[in-house]
């Protein structure tokens, strides 16, 4: 495969990685949103439950009351749940990142060994056309200085 092929299956690949690294990007930001929703609906919970008062007026009320309680201790073990399970997806969608973006620069930094490997052989050319044309022209001037000394031609 040539040099050409070679650079261009690797940025492609390299792009491919970069795609993918800012889906799971989005992934964990949706994923946070999610926990931070919970987490704020959870709050609530705990909040209405200690705000919650349980009235001895009338049997009514306190019934009322103490459902109330029951359902809110209910909502919070819920939010608990919630609060857990996105925890939980968002390290999952984390370390998928991390991933993804090790992924990306091992190739960023193939690339750029590739990219120093061409300027590397492009020097290299460059001064191996520098040195034969200096050995030219220190050949031309030997032989001029030879014929001028020497006359042969």
């Amino acid at each position: 495969m040539s040099a050409a092929k070679t650079t261009k299956a690797i940025l492609a690949l390299l792009k491919l990685r970069k795609v993918q690294q800012e889906q799971i990007k989005v992934d964990v930001a949706a994923a946070n949103a999610v926990l931070r929703n919970e987490q704020r609906r959870a709050a609530r919970v705990r909040h209405e439950l200690g705000e919650a008062h349980l009235s001895d007026e009338t049997m009514a009320a306190w019934t009322a009351g103490v459902a109330r309680r029951a359902a809110l201790v209910a909502d919070l073990d819920n939010t608990r749940a919630l609060v857990a399970r996105a925890e939980a997806d968002l390290g999952h969608k984390q370390a998928a990142w991390a991933r993804a973006r090790r992924a990306e620069r091992s190739l960023e930094r193939i690339v750029e060994r590739h990219e120093i490997a061409q300027e590397q052989a492009a020097l290299l050319t460059d001064q191996n056309a520098l040195d034969d044309r200096t050995v030219a022209e220190f050949a031309a001037k030997a032989r001029r200085r030879a014929q001028l000394e020497g006359g042969t031609p």
